[in-house]
């Protein structure tokens, strides 16, 4: 008898049952069965290595440098470790960075457009900061080349959507771009734990895999993970910790190499809340120092849900990549379709959201003063919309 049917065994007397329950997501595309067999793992490693620290970030969009500088200085004051800086308007840099004594944290910047980047370039140029990034979704001299899952998170695609985005821009990047260039790839983190935590890991194999591929093995791949607020509420400040905590652990078990926590109120109101920012930052003290999750060595060993979720994720996925022309549109459609039944399964509470659309205030107010725009600029989801 096999190791798994001994396991499977062990389920049904435990549970008194013959019959054991099936995931089936109608969102995902993903299914499982107790009795699924997984296929043999890759034969490469691309785990952390072990004790190697996972690097927390605070967010800002800024919207007022004096305002954001306020805001920085007091979460340096409480212990992040790392700045993930982006605006709409470019901001100035002196007034915002006032006071900031980069030598002791990391510091990234999100630039959107090429105007912007000459800008911080200069200002770079001229005042050294130390530990300083600069992220750009195409290749630049000095810059980290991003690839950007977030913004497909935000507008609500599911896993294999996300992926399948982030591996054609790092295959369509590969021929191209110079030795030991740095890669920054951000993924946001849904509700579904097992889901999220497999989505991230299959990233780790598919990129091996693409990297070997086009024999890349020289470029360096940083892996973040950034919370959103899809599934957050205006309200409901204990049910958003509760969704933070659990968010920030799926992304370090599954092994990334920064996580940026945000404030859960980031869109709700004109500026995030100190407490919302406390919150956040806390909540990567308690799992890093008193938890130790950043050692964690990666998601997928003695895990047969994962590893099955994992192979269904990445042949989805190099599936897509084969495909030689209409990706794009065949992308959009779907992630239209998966936002649909979204909005469908929450009008009708076959998923049920605490404070959102199941024991719901009805006192508490739902405001959200900005209009962001992701991927296919199609606008950010919030479920408490819905």
């Amino acid at each position: 008898m096999s190791q798994q049917e001994q396991w499977v065994n062990q389920l049904k007397k435990e549970l008194k049952s013959e019959t054991l329950s099936e995931f089936q997501s109608d969102i995902e595309g993903l299914r499982w069965e107790f009795t699924d067999n997984n296929e043999s793992l890759p034969s490469f490693d691309f785990s952390n290595t072990s004790n190697t620290s996972c690097t927390f970030y605070s967010f800002y969009k800024v919207n007022d440098a004096k305002q954001s500088n306020i805001e920085i200085l007091k979460d340096l004051n409480q212990g992040t470790q790392g700045l993930l800086i982006c605006w709409d308007k470019l901001p100035d840099f002196d007034q915002l960075f006032k006071g900031v004594l980069f030598e002791y944290i990391q510091t990234r910047l999100i630039v959107r457009n090429s105007e912007d980047l000459a800008h911080i370039n200069q200002w770079i140029s001229q005042r050294n900061p130390a530990n300083f990034t600069v992220e750009f979704s195409t290749f630049q001299k000095d810059t980290s080349l991003r690839i950007d899952g977030f913004s497909l998170y935000a507008v609500g695609a599911n896993a294999w959507q996300e992926l399948s985005y982030v591996c054609k821009e790092l295959e369509i990047h590969l021929p191209t771009i110079p030795q030991h260039q740095e890669i920054t790839v951000e993924f946001g983190v849904g509700e579904n734990f097992i889901v999220e935590a497999s989505k991230i890991t299959a990233f780790q194999w598919l990129s091996e895999a693409l990297l070997t591929k086009h024999a890349r093995k020289d470029l360096n791949i940083t892996l973040r993970a950034r919370l959103g607020w899809r599934n957050k509420s205006v309200g409901e400040l204990h049910t958003n910790q509760i969704r933070q905590s659990s968010e920030a652990l799926c992304a370090l078990v599954a092994g990334v190499n920064q996580l940026c926590i945000t404030p859960y109120d980031q869109f709700f109101e004109k500026d995030s809340s100190e407490l919302s920012r406390r919150m956040a930052i806390n909540i990567g003290h308690i799992l890093k120092e008193e938890s130790h999750l950043d050692w964690f060595n990666g998601l997928m060993k003695g895990s047969y849900i994962s590893t099955h979720l994992i192979h269904q994720l990445c042949n989805k996925v190099w599936e897509e990549l084969s495909l030689k022309e209409g990706f794009e549109d065949k992308l959009k459609a779907a992630i239209l379709a998966t936002i649909s039944l979204r909005q469908m399964r929450i009008s009708e509470q076959s998923d049920r959201f605490i404070g959102i659309n199941y024991l719901v205030n009805p006192s508490e107010k739902q405001t959200y003063s900005h209009k962001e725009t992701g991927a296919f600029g199609l606008p950010y989801l919030f479920f408490e919309t819905i």
